[in-house]
């Protein structure tokens, strides 16, 4: 570590003088210097995000009334859970009857973190995302036995044993190598979707494949349902280029008329990310690249108040997701996730192929 080297760290993080007094190795300094920012990191990026969420409340109040806020293209709120439709659509969802589901005995994964069952009462995004997306199809009357869905980084969500028992036919597509993603899409799913059913389901009404959201293997014009939930932004490229590309194939399988139903993660506190989009990059690079895939009501990017106190780290949202803790699921909400300094939640977008 060289003079102007010290002479930095000391300016910045002056705790180390004592250190350097006692001439400790320079391995070990560099190792407190790296800790040291990494709180100072944190402590600006806790400091601006309570600023923004100040001005928010200061200048641009907003609520909902749960019981009459039929807007589908929006975000997540928590006041949704106040709605008696979606508290039953999760409601059913997290009827969990099956042993292997409730269990998971056999469920493996490379890190062993399975993702842990949620259960009424507890207030979690993810839920949100699949009972809106369900809503908005029996909406536009497609959640019936003539209608076919596909599904893109489908996982083994457990939406799509609901949708197997309310749909002619669900085709639920991901990678499922058994790799990074193994403890939401595991390797055997395709050849074994009962294993994850957490209550029985039209088994002939599920077909579960390997394959590439932006590489779909179908005609075109096959399906009136399209769905992703929280999946594309993970897709990869430049400006999103791989969320789009998935889209576009979703606009090359659906049939006129048909509705895909889309959430991805939104950052409120508009940061630029790779993977999350703001109110400029959901436009940009995804709502305005479509051709004949249209919203089917205008975009609403407001954040409820209430919804602003939820705010969550990301490595407790982990925490919530892999752990049995039910007295701290039940007291922190799963809505607003704040990912260094910036604030993500879901976003919902419906589109109607024209």
């Amino acid at each position: 570590m060289n003079i102007k080297s010290i002479i930095s760290n000391l300016y910045h993080h002056p705790t180390i003088i004592k250190d350097i007094l006692q001439a400790k190795r320079s391995d070990e300094l560099r190792s407190k210097i790296k800790l040291l920012r990494e709180e100072q990191s944190k402590l600006q990026n806790k400091k601006e995000v309570d600023i923004f969420i100040k001005n928010i409340k200061e200048k641009s109040s907003f609520s909902i009334d749960p019981k009459s806020y039929p807007v589908l293209n929006r975000l997540c709120y928590l006041e949704d859970w106040d709605n008696l439709e979606l508290k039953k659509i999760v409601k059913d969802l997290q009827h969990s009857v099956l042993e292997d589901y409730i269990n998971r005995k056999d469920w493996k994964t490379r890190s062993n973190k399975i993702i842990c069952m949620r259960k009424d009462g507890f207030i979690h995004r993810k839920d949100w995302e699949w009972a809106q997306g369900i809503k908005a199809m029996k909406k536009f009357r497609k959640l019936n036995d003539n209608c076919t869905a596909i599904g893109i980084g489908a996982g083994r969500e457990e939406i799509l044993f609901y949708l197997a028992n309310n749909l002619k036919h669900v085709y639920a597509t991901d990678i499922y190598d058994g790799k990074e993603w193994d403890n939401f899409a595991p390797l055997d799913f395709p050849e074994n979707p009962k294993k994850y059913a957490p209550f029985p389901y039209n088994e002939d009404a599920l077909t579960v494949l390997r394959m590439d959201g932006t590489k779909l293997k179908f005609p075109s014009k096959t399906f009136d349902i399209a769905f992703s939930f929280s999946s594309i932004e993970h897709f990869g490229g430049r400006n999103h280029s791989g969320a789009l590309k998935s889209l576009q194939e979703l606009e090359r399988v659906l049939k006129k008329g048909g509705i895909a139903v889309i959430t991805t993660e939104y950052i409120i506190n508009d940061k630029d990310h790779p993977e999350f989009y703001n109110k400029k990059t959901i436009y940009s690079d995804l709502i305005d690249r479509l051709q004949s895939l249209k919203l089917v009501e205008p975009l609403d990017l407001r954040i409820t108040t209430k919804t602003l106190d939820t705010v969550i780290d990301y490595p407790q949202a982990v925490y919530w997701d892999t752990s049995n803790d039910k007295d701290f699921q039940r007291k922190h909400p799963l809505i607003l996730v704040k990912v260094g300094n910036i604030l993500v939640t879901s976003v919902m977008l419906v589109f109607i192929k024209q």
